[in-house]
């Protein structure tokens, strides 16, 4: 008859809690929402639309990007001028570094490797070796750099650069600028296309966005769209949503055709915006309504709003594009 031994019982019961506490940092997808004024990132559970965790950062963060897998996640906080980066799996802050005069956009390469900061007044980009968290080198840019995005074979940075009125590109292997193309009025965020033929810049000044074709590097066309558009997101199998802060709307521009086919209304002042993996939601941050709408994107409307904290920003790609796994 096997005896009931309530020491190994506890033990075994301890021992299957810390397991489990574990599995849901380690699979669960999330997104990385900074907030401005609470000097903190609300970690919000995609499956659940709830806030799961909110981890506190330098001053008045702003930009972040998640690597592919999810398993890291980075965040600028100008003020402060320093870079958090967080560790995924387990829910915290690995390590900070100090990295310039202004810190903004930011992009993480497709194998996690790499990060890449903005500048905004030190105009330069600095190239960050995510393992070690370390400089490997800073890339003087135009002035004012803000969005950022990488080719998925890290070849390819592209730069918004919003008082010159320009995008570069930086090469990925030799870190210096390669070309220089002018666009609309102060571009801010960028958004390279699936096949990554095509980037798209949002014009905060001239209220539209510019079409470039990478592969002649010169200007398809340009796309009016709301008051300050700010960033953008692929969705719907290559339409482009874009946040425009004064109008608090999402436009969504048809990726064949470019023409509007609707606009989205939001919470007030929008600013970053992302995709989820599996493609069938945009989340959109609101910063003066310190939340989040989730757009379906078959219906094209919010169908929820998920409250963050003070002044709500996750300028860049603050979710995984790609589903997480243990």
């Amino acid at each position: 008859m096997m005896r009931f031994n309530p020491a190994l019982n506890v033990i075994t019961a301890a021992l299957a809690a810390v397991f489990a506490s574990f599995l849901p940092a380690m699979a669960a997808p999330f997104a990385y929402v900074t907030n401005q004024k609470a000097d903190s990132v609300s970690v919000i559970d995609l499956a659940s639309g709830r806030v799961a965790d909110t981890l506190t950062v330098g001053k008045d963060p702003a930009g972040v990007a998640v690597s592919d897998d999810g398993f890291t996640a980075i965040v600028t906080s100008p003020t402060a001028r320093e870079l958090a980066v967080i560790d995924g799996k387990q829910g915290r802050i690995r390590k900070t570094l100090s990295v310039g005069e202004g810190p903004l956009g930011v992009a993480i390469s497709a194998d996690g490797r790499r990060g890449y900061v903005a500048d905004f007044y030190g105009h330069f980009v600095s190239a960050i070796d995510l393992e070690a968290v370390e400089i490997i080198k800073r890339v003087p840019v135009g002035h004012y750099p803000a969005g950022l995005t990488v080719s998925r074979d890290g070849k390819r940075i592209f730069v918004a650069e919003r008082e010159d009125d320009t995008v570069s590109l930086i090469d990925g292997v030799t870190l210096s600028i390669d070309r220089t193309i002018k666009v609309g009025r102060h571009p801010f965020g960028v958004l390279l296309d699936s096949e990554e033929h095509r980037l798209f810049v949002a014009n905060v000044e001239s209220n539209d966005v510019t079409v470039i074709d990478l592969d002649k590097f010169g200007i398809i066309t340009t796309v009016p769209v709301g008051e300050r558009p700010y960033a953008m997101a692929l969705a719907g199998g290559g339409d482009i949503y874009v946040t425009n802060q004064y109008d608090s709307t999402v436009s969504v521009i048809n990726g064949q055709d470019y023409q509007v086919k609707k606009v989205i209304p939001v919470g007030q002042y929008p600013e970053g915006i992302a995709t989820d993996s599996a493609g069938k939601r945009v989340w959109v941050a609101n910063w003066f309504d310190n939340s989040v709408s989730v757009i379906d994107i078959d219906q094209l409307k919010v169908t929820s709003t998920i409250s963050t904290g003070n002044g709500s920003r996750a300028f860049g790609q603050f979710l995984a594009k790609r589903p997480v796994t243990p």
